[in-house]
């Protein structure tokens, strides 16, 4: 016997009810991953006439960050291939005058991309670092000075780093940068 789609929403719904907001849009998401369905981004018109991203990959706070700082639809799948929970940069090289500058905006675009998937800018060094290596500008020598000062972001090595209100508007104007640069 077939289910109705009314029934398998109820069912679903049931399922769903005692998870938070986050964990449901994250089995929402698996489950369509799982059947070959990912949700492409969609830009939806905003009340003002501006075009807010919308897609179900994106957390909430990502959505607001993006409408925030006037990122579109297109800058954001110029930047990053969003999959399931994983958000790859996709961008051809990562601006700087100097291997400091590049470092800086490697972990910039880290935190964006964490941002993008979980909800928070919250991303390991690891994950930094590896694009520091991916690029070709990675220092031994130098990059743990190349990391210290500035307001972008804080943290450490060792716990993990968390961009700033400073840097996450920093970020989303490098993402304007490299997108307007293709």
């Amino acid at each position: 016997m077939t289910k109705s789609v009314t029934e398998v929403v109820a069912a679903i719904v049931k399922e769903l009810t005692p998870l938070g907001a986050e964990e449901r849009r994250r089995v929402i998401q698996a489950s369509l991953v799982l059947l070959g369905d990912a949700p492409a981004m969609a830009a939806v018109p905003t009340s003002e006439g501006q075009t807010e991203v919308s897609d179900p990959g994106l957390s909430p706070r990502a959505r607001a960050w993006t409408r925030q700082n006037g990122l579109s639809l297109e800058e954001l799948q110029q930047t990053f291939h969003l999959e399931g929970n994983d958000c790859q940069l996709i961008v051809s090289e990562i601006p700087g005058k100097a291997n400091r500058d590049r470092v800086r905006n490697a972990y910039l675009l880290a935190g964006a991309a964490r941002l993008i998937v979980t909800g928070e800018p919250k991303f390991d060094d690891r994950e930094a670092r590896d694009l520091c290596e991916r690029f070709g500008f990675f220092d031994p020598t130098n990059h743990s000075k190349y990391v210290k000062g500035g307001n972008e972001f804080t943290g450490s090595k060792d716990k993990g780093w968390t961009l700033t209100a400073p840097g996450l508007k920093q970020a989303a104007q490098l993402i304007s940068e490299l997108t307007r640069a293709t």
